[in-house]
């Protein structure tokens, strides 16, 4: 097991994606309870750009952290 640069680069890019996944995970959340509330375009309206916004990161951070063959 290697314990170079490259696997501390990943570790730190894999925690930043999992951060994110959890991000996007509560912005759908607040979607399904902008929905139930009435709240539909203050809550979904930010919500889906927050997951837009995290899911061009997570793209960024797996090319970036070595995860895709790119």
């Amino acid at each position: 097991m290697s314990t170079g640069p490259a696997n501390d680069r990943q570790s730190r890019y894999g925690a930043g994606i999992a951060a994110l996944a959890v991000l996007s995970f509560v912005a759908v959340v607040v979607i399904a309870w902008g929905e139930l509330s009435g709240h539909r375009l203050l809550a979904g309206g930010v919500a889906v750009g927050v997951i837009l916004l995290a899911y061009s990161f997570i793209l960024l951070f797996l090319r970036k952290g070595g995860f895709t063959g790119v």
